[in-house]
């Protein structure tokens, strides 16, 4: 499991003080980054390497709301990787502990050049057996 800590910021949420809905998607994918960044940087994806890694699905649910400044635990946790594909799940955690929302990601990796299915890169990978479950 990857753990980030972060706090919910007024632009994240709506006119009530509560989180909009679609800032759960970039909660998870900071964290995303930030895993990622221990190998790979997303600007040495774009720039330097032969693939890419896009988001082919993406759903969320939500438990309970999140409110601005509120502080939270993201756990990030991989529930399926196979040889071209992986699959995160990120269990948003308010301070207390309990679950405010669960987002799941589905990403492909995806040849640059010929846009078709690639092998998920040895380094990326390896991070990915760290959190799998």
């Amino acid at each position: 499991m990857y753990t980030y800590k972060t706090s919910v910021r007024m632009h994240q949420t709506d006119a009530a003080g509560v989180i909009f809905f679609a800032e759960l998607f970039t909660l998870a994918h900071d964290c995303y980054e930030t895993f990622l960044s221990q190998e790979v940087t997303i600007k040495e994806i774009v720039n330097d390497k032969p693939f890419i890694i896009p988001i082919v699905h993406a759903s969320a649910d939500y438990k309970q709301p999140l409110g601005l400044s509120e502080n939270i635990t993201i756990n990030m946790t991989c529930v399926n990787c196979g040889t071209s594909s992986f699959t995160l799940n990120c269990q948003i955690l308010k301070e207390n502990g309990s679950v405010a929302a669960e987002v799941k990601t589905v990403h492909a990796i995806v040849n640059k050049e010929s846009r078709t299915a690639a092998q998920i890169p040895f380094e990326i990978n390896d991070l990915l057996l760290e959190i799998s479950v």
